[in-house]
């Protein structure tokens, strides 16, 4: 159930401006006005047998004249392994119960990109399944230069129509719902013909069916091995802001980007994200980036690892209105860090290898360790121009 097209993404949408300024710094000599089609495999496996997830990934790029280019992008996730089921560890274990899940999902974005003049006009839609979930997605990004073309303004909103449903590839019929919104508005500013700030805001809002269906809770007065459906606020609010700066330094032939992310929501989750990636230039072809990223939250405020009480009741007594024990929601800690290698074979081709570790750590001294996975992330991709 995870929407990899959610379609206005401040700090994606505008990271991707920057970084193509910065390829343009490094290896310079493409035409914009080129075709090209790409495709990427990424494995992401957890350690001990968790989830994995494989993913194809391909997109299209055709433009028509100098003011109107067609993309297409299109994923194939192929998902397995085993996943924390909710409840706590049984008596006398240090590990949390897994539960094994399968899935895939395919998904395909497709966006008309306008330029009149100094303005940028890109609407997109989506569509995204699984075998118990069903996404579209519509959006409209529009930018504006001025400044000479030193400054430009994004502004975005986008809106998912989202439905949950029974498991089955046949006779599926819906569940729930869910509706999210999300309103973008951001600057890029090239302060020196080597120096770019972003900074951008976006407000969202999710109503419907926000829990995880795969996510238990258990309840210690009635069953310490049973877990029961969690349940979780109906409507979230959320506002995240971000920046970021991108340095070309002329004596190493690289260039530096540092970011940091703030989101907030009424979940009560409070988060920060601070990263920074180096792109280093070696000869005429090879751009090696190493880059590492630091993320830290706190919990939800009806997060429990469990809860006393009897669920059979009718009213059930002394239970609070929301309780989760997904460990998403606790309070935790990650770490990303790896190495990406983009190499351009000539003026029509170039590929991509990259690594990733990634690690995540509660805080709270109350959630098992046993719930936080450790996973090993492997890129490949190539890109075609003609």
């Amino acid at each position: 159930m995870i929407n990899h097209f959610k379609l206005v993404r401040g700090s994606r949408a505008l990271r991707t401006a920057v970084v193509g300024l910065l390829l343009r710094w490094l290896a310079p000599g493409r035409a914009q006005a080129d075709d090209s089609a790409a495709i990427k495999y990424e494995h992401y496996g957890e350690e001990g047998g968790r989830i994995a997830v494989s993913t194809i990934s391909g997109s299209l790029e055709k433009t028509f004249s100098s003011f109107l280019t067609l993309r297409a992008s299109m994923v194939y996730d192929a998902i397995s392994g085993a996943t924390p089921t909710g409840g706590p560890p049984p008596a006398g274990s240090t590990q949390v119960p897994l539960a094994q899940l399968t899935d895939t999902r395919r998904a395909v974005n497709l966006e008309l990109t306008t330029k009149l003049g100094r303005y940028t006009v890109t609407p997109q839609v989506s569509h995204s399944v699984e075998s118990d979930y069903e996404s579209w997605g519509i959006a409209l990004n529009q930018s504006f230069e001025f400044n000479d073309k030193n400054t430009t303004l994004t502004a975005g909103v986008s809106h998912d129509f989202d439905t949950v449903l029974t498991s089955g590839r046949r006779k599926r019929r819906v569940y729930a719902d869910k509706d999210t919104t999300d309103v973008l508005i951001g600057v890029t500013q090239l302060l020196s013909p080597k120096t770019v700030l972003t900074v951008n805001l976006t407000i969202g809002s999710s109503h419907g069916f926000l829990n995880d269906p795969y996510k238990g809770f258990n309840f210690s007065g009635y069953d310490p091995d049973a877990v029961f459906p969690e349940k979780r606020p109906g409507h979230k609010i959320r506002e995240v802001g971000y920046v970021s700066l991108t340095q070309f330094i002329t004596a190493a032939n690289a260039s530096v980007e540092t970011s940091y992310r703030f989101h907030h929501d009424s979940f009560g989750i409070t988060a920060h994200t601070a990263g920074v990636a180096w792109f280093q230039k070696i000869g005429g072809h090879l751009i090696v980036s190493p880059s590492v990223r630091y993320y830290r939250q706190s919990a939800a405020d009806f997060y429990f690892v469990s809860f006393p009480g009897d669920p059979t009741l009718d009213p059930p007594e002394n239970f609070p209105q929301f309780y989760s024990a997904d460990f998403r929601l606790s309070q935790l800690e990650s770490w990303t860090a790896g190495v990406t290698a983009h190499f351009k074979v000539d003026e029509h081709f170039s590929f991509d290898l990259g690594y990733k570790y990634y690690a995540m750590f509660g805080l709270d001294g109350v959630t098992s360790a046993s719930a936080y996975p450790k996973a090993h992330v492997y890129t490949i991709g190539a890109t075609l121009w003609f």
